[in-house]
């Protein structure tokens, strides 16, 4: 009688830990990236279940704006959409999220340009992506590498050469002038024209203001999730 009391146990013990098993049961596989941006991923995996899909934290997800943008009109609080163009999908071809996907964010802060050739910032809030079924599935997600948008200093210092440059031209007329009216030769006026010239053109390029950030339909940004990602089947 023991015996068979034992048996008994031992065998729901096990049926009901095959049944656990099974029901939580996964696989790993690998989010489905371009070259360059599965090089920069710190990790592409995903954890499979017969339920759902999850995405790990620090995976990204590359996504395009679904129109022009400007920071030169936008305001805190504004919406943006991004899309994902070719959906979510693992190497193994599991469809996580379909093509038609909308990433809704929201602007939660607008800085303008500034001199010193410091651009515009815009910082954003991701909020969760919409199906073309209309479901929401929140995320947990934040730019890739910087907390909010920009152009930088290299591409306003750029812009700003053509303004630098006029300055420096002004500047050397009038630099030339002060040595011809110091009694200098011509040569002796581009002698010192040129110093003065430049660096007029110099502080012109200083004090100018860096850009707004814009960004066409289709132009690309990285966002890296900063929690797991989960999708139900």
């Amino acid at each position: 009688m023991k015996k068979l009391i034992a048996l008994t146990l031992l065998s729901t013990f096990l049926t009901m830990n095959y049944g656990i098993a099974a029901t939580t049961s996964q696989e790993m596989e690998h989010l489905s990236q371009n070259k360059k941006v599965e090089k920069k991923a710190q990790t592409t995996l995903v954890a499979k279940t017969p339920a759902s899909a999850t995405v790990l934290e620090y995976n990204l997800i590359e996504v395009t704006f679904a129109e022009d943008f400007s920071s030169k009109t936008a305001m805190e609080g504004d919406e943006i959409d991004f899309l994902l163009n070719d959906g979510l999908k693992t190497q193994e071809g599991t469809t996580i999220l379909p093509q038609g996907t909308i990433l809704k964010g929201q602007i939660i802060g607008v800085q303008k340009p500034k001199s010193f050739n410091r651009s515009g910032k815009v910082t954003l809030k991701f909020e969760n992506f919409e199906l073309p079924d209309g479901q929401k599935i929140p995320l947990s997600a934040k730019l890739f590498k910087k907390d909010f948008l920009s152009r930088g200093k290299l591409n306003a210092l750029g812009k700003g050469l053509g303004t630098t440059l006029g300055a420096s031209a002004v500047g050397i007329g009038a630099g030339c002038g002060i040595g011809v009216a110091a009694g200098a030769v011509i040569v002796g006026g581009f002698a010192i024209g040129l110093p003065i010239g430049f660096a007029v053109g110099a502080l012109a390029g200083l004090v100018t203001p860096g850009l707004y950030y814009k960004a066409k339909a289709g132009d690309k940004i990285l966002i890296q999730l900063t929690d797991d990602l989960t999708v139900s089947n």
